[in-house]
Order: structure tokens, then C-alpha cells, then sequence
């Protein structure tokens, strides 16, 4: 004769309403493939990145000036001149800060025992932790070369000097007339005039010299740029090109054989960068080459050691190391802010 078993009585698998609480994990389908986090990375396309070196403290790089200190007129002669000039050269010498770079990642020993002890079992886990560590290790390293490319060493070291691409204070700057290019939208060749009087600028400092000196390249904010690749409007009416295109085709620079290409930058590496108060929008244009500035990287991340340690219970301690350089901006006069974009 069988009696009932009470709710107390039951065996641990019998505790569901069907009786299988054990496949509540076997049914479960692992998806080994990691959601990781979204990273947007554009040093490379903005700045000309040179590798090597070591672990320098400073970089040196060398520049030449000439000039002709007679009264001859660049040597020209003259039936009552016999003065000959004399070539002068002006060697200088600039100098550049580095900063060195170091992160760890800590494994400890009892999660490396529980994820072989989940392979033993048959469920495997959809990750390795090492490889989750060193992918955050150079997320980090990432982040940290593009703080330097864009805004230079943080104010805490107290190195003075060392600036970034949007915040040279030794490249010349002015601010657009006529209003932010949010209430030019209806005329875009008002904003290709604010383009055009940079550039021409720029080529003034650079004494016109178009083959190593005409800019190349223009950085704006993405919300200018949001506005700058709507289909623009001529007369009221709408043609089949956009602002940025129309620009990128028109201005001086292409109309002078080079290349202009106008790319969007993510904040916070530029809203907000220009001057007045408050601070306003900034676009910067200038000429991306590594004749006129570079982004050296002496060492890039490497793995420095891993050695034992008592922390959190016991755990492998691995430390990166790396060196950054400032950047170097071999030719000021060859960019220009534009504020109030």
C-alpha cells in the first residue's frame, strides 16, 4: 500500500511541478560568443603614428632655416653691385616629452581551478579569463594614445607644453562670421567660405608653399557633421550632393590639386574645444602629414612579467608597459582652429 509524499519529503529533483528540475541547466544553450564594449578609435586616421625606440624620456627632432643676411637682393647682380651673398642656415633643435605607460591584470588562482573544474564537467565556459583581461589591457592602452593624440598629457603631470591636436596653443585660430554653420544650412557656400578663408590662411603662413603645406584633412564635430551630409539646396532646391561633398569638391585646396577630406570626430575630443564663453564648437583643418606632425610611440604595450602574489586570495599579477610621445608639431603654421563652427 503507497501513501502520499509530503512536500517536505521529496527529492531534490522532484521539486519542479514536472518533476525535472535537473534539465533547468542541462536545456540551458550556452552562446560562446562575447558581447564585448563599443570602442571608437581614430588617432590612426587623424595623426601619422611613428613606432620605435624604446623607453626614451625626451625625443629630439632638428629644423633648418636659411637666409641671405647681405644687401643683395636673394644674389641678383648688378652692373654697379659686386657684393656676392652669402647663404646663412639656422639649426634648431626641438625637444619632446614621452610619458611611460604601465597597466596590470590580476587572475586569481581559485577562478583559473573553477573555470577548469566547469570544463571537467562538461560545460565549458564561452570565455577564457586571460584573454578578457588583456583585451581590457589594451582597451586601455587605446584609450590612453588617444587622450595624448587629441588633448596631450593630462594637467595632473604638470608638464607644461604638451599639447594635443585640438588644443595647440602654438597653432593660430579665428572664429566663422555670420553665425554657428547650424543657421548656414540654407547656404552652403557660406560655410565653404569658412572653409576656403582657413585654408587660404594656412597657405599664407606656409608662404604658399602648396606641395608640403596645403591642407589635406578637416575635423569637425559630429553633429556639424550630422548637418554637413544633408542633401543641400540650391535656390530651394534640393540636388543630389551633400554640404560635406560639395565642399570636399570645391574648395581651394582641391581646386589646387590636393586632396581635402573632411572626417567626423567624437567628443569629447572636440566640442566644445573652441574659445569664447561659453566654449564653442571647433573644427580644425590642417595638414595630416608626418612632415608637419607625428604621434611617435617609442614602445608600444608590451607584456612587462607576470609574477605570484597573496592579493585577493592568491593570484597571478601580469604588468604592460609602454611609452607614449607628445605630439610633434614639426610645422605649427600648417593648421588652423576655426571656433564657432
Amino acid at each position: 500500500m503507497f501513501r502520499s509524499i509530503k512536500q517536505s519529503q521529496r527529492a531534490l529533483d522532484a521539486a519542479g511541478s514536472s518533476g525535472l528540475a535537473f534539465l533547468e541547466s542541462q536545456l540551458e544553450l550556452v552562446k560562446p560568443k562575447l558581447i564585448e564594449p563599443l570602442v571608437s578609435l581614430t588617432y590612426p586616421r587623424d595623426v601619422p603614428v611613428d613606432i620605435g625606440g624604446g623607453f626614451p624620456e625626451f625625443i629630439s627632432a632638428f629644423a633648418a632655416n636659411y637666409g641671405s643676411p647681405s644687401t643683395q637682393f636673394y644674389g641678383l647682380q648688378g652692373t654697379a653691385n659686386t657684393e656676392i651673398a652669402a647663404v646663412s642656415a639656422d639649426i634648431q633643435k626641438g625637444v619632446f616629452r614621452t610619458v611611460d605607460w604601465a597597466c596590470a591584470m590580476v587572475v586569481r588562482f581559485l577562478d583559473l581551478q573553477r573555470m577548469e573544474t566547469a570544463v571537467r564537467l562538461g560545460i565549458p565556459p564561452p570565455l577564457s579569463l586571460q584573454q578578457l583581461y588583456e583585451k581590457g589591457v589594451r582597451h586601455t592602452w587605446d584609450k590612453a594614445v588617444e587622450y595624448v593624440a587629441y588633448r596631450g598629457f593630462p594637467n595632473q603631470f604638470a608638464i607644461l607644453g604638451t599639447y594635443g591636436l585640438m588644443n595647440n596653443a602654438n597653432a593660430p585660430e579665428f572664429t566663422v562670421t555670420g553665425g554657428t554653420w547650424y543657421s548656414k544650412l540654407s547656404t552652403p557656400d557660406s560655410i565653404l567660405n569658412d572653409v576656403n578663408q582657413a585654408i587660404e590662411t594656412v597657405m599664407s603662413n606656409s608662404v604658399y608653399d602648396i606641395e608640403r603645406g596645403m591642407p589635406n584633412h578637416m575635423l569637425v564635430p559630429w553633429t556639424q557633421w550630422g548637418y554637413i551630409t544633408n542633401p543641400m539646396a540650391i535656390g530651394g532646391v534640393g540636388v543630389v550632393t551633400s554640404i560635406k561633398k560639395y565642399i570636399e569638391d570645391n574648395c581651394v585646396a582641391t581646386a589646387s590639386g590636393e586632396k581635402f577630406v573632411i572626417d567626423p570626430l567624437p567628443n569629447p575630443w572636440i566640442s566644445g574645444q573652441g574659445s569664447g564663453s561659453p566654449a564653442t564648437d571647433r573644427a580644425v583643418v590642417y595638414r595630416n602629414d608626418e612632415d608637419c606632425l607625428q604621434l611617435p610611440i617609442p614602445q608600444v604595450m608590451m607584456k612587462g612579467f607576470t609574477v605570484p602574489t597573496d592579493k585577493n586570495g592568491g593570484s597571478w599579477v601580469t604588468i604592460y608597459y609602454g611609452n607614449i610621445g607628445q605630439i610633434m608639431f614639426k610645422r605649427n603654421q600648417t593648421m588652423i582652429f576655426m571656433d564657432g563652427i
